[in-house]
């Protein structure tokens, strides 16, 4: 329990106040631990961090292996659409740890860039070969046209990225819809072509 209630209560402060922003004593007394109790868990801080981002970039994992899994019966463009309105799901039913990893992704302390980078690679070579597929199934049933997978790939992941960021810029949810099913539309269109 009080593992748990360590890595919850981490991920929402490092989230909101950054690594050098969190002290180890300001996360136990939210738990309602001394700080030295911390360390019946973890080395230190780097070690609560790293272990609070690397269980936020999982849960991302087993997202996108889910969904890889339910596309079986579905066709090449239901799936890749399944992919983008999920991911927007994903992050409605995961805030925190996703605005945790965001910042984390994009602007690391800079003693743990490599480590985090490391982290992220894991997660988006997983990531990578679900839309692999995905594309590949796409080209087999003959609505996209044959042609190199990889920039394909390169574009969707860019689409998913972009998306991601608009998550967070707007609350509105049919705003965010109409921003995805109008760039997925785009997208589709020039796969297509």
């Amino acid at each position: 329990m009080t593992r748990n209630k360590l890595k919850e209560v981490a991920m929402r402060l490092f989230g909101e106040k950054g690594y050098d922003g969190t002290a180890l004593s300001e996360i136990a007394k939210e738990v309602g631990v001394k700080t030295p109790a911390i360390y019946a868990f973890y080395e230190n801080k780097e070690d609560l961090f790293m272990t609070v981002f690397r269980e936020a970039m999982q849960s991302y994992n087993t997202f996108i292996q889910e969904v890889s899994e339910e596309q079986k019966e579905l066709n090449a463009r239901e799936s890749l659409y399944r992919v983008l309105s999920r991911q927007y799901q994903f992050y409605k039913k995961s805030p925190e740890p996703n605005l945790f990893v965001l910042r984390y992704v994009l602007f690391p302390p800079s003693f743990l860039k490599e480590t985090i980078e490391d982290a992220f690679l894991h997660s988006d070579e997983t990531l990578t070969k679900a839309i692999e597929g995905l594309i590949e199934q796409g080209i087999r049933e003959g609505v996209m046209k044959d042609q190199s997978v990889q920039p394909l790939v390169d574009a969707f992941l860019n689409l998913m990225d972009g998306l991601s960021m608009q998550y967070f810029y707007y609350t509105s949810k049919e705003l965010y819809e109409r921003k995805l099913n109008n760039a997925f539309e785009i997208f589709w269109n020039g796969a297509c072509s």
